[in-house]
């Protein structure tokens, strides 16, 4: 992901330029067309993707979507969720809590890509998302 001031300076420097379509590109999130999407997720502890559809729960649990290997991680940790053409993340009443990017989340927290959801030792990448297949 780029980091905000880089991506600002882009932004601009795009535009000065005239390069209209990778400064559309870059200014708005993918679009992903009404019906299901598919979730992307990179486990960061071990590499593995995940490709899910609409709705992924983290935890412990192998009946769950990614499952995490991990004793600080709850059987069911969090959720993640998409509501139109956003993804969100939910902690589900997890004893240890659950971080996005190093901060603790007290209620549902939007995602955006190369965002960290942190759950006990472990941690989840969401890459994105992109129309089911």
């Amino acid at each position: 992901m780029i980091p905000e001031l880089l991506r600002e300076q882009t932004l601009g420097l795009l535009g000065a330029l005239g390069v209209f379509t990778a400064y559309a590109a870059l200014a708005r999130p993918p679009r992903v067309p009404r019906g299901s999407a598919a979730l992307l997720f990179r486990v960061l502890n071990d590499g593995r993707s995940i490709r899910v559809r609409d709705e992924a729960t983290i935890g412990r649990s192998h009946e769950y979507e990614i499952v995490l290997e991990d004793s600080r991680v709850s059987r069911r940790h969090a959720c993640v969720t998409r509501r139109g053409a956003q993804a969100w993340v939910e902690d589900v009443g997890s004893r240890n809590g659950t971080y996005v990017n190093g901060r603790q989340i007290e209620s549902a927290a939007e995602l955006r890509p190369g965002d960290r959801i942190e759950v006990g030792a472990s941690a989840v990448e969401f890459v994105g998302m992109e129309p089911w297949k």
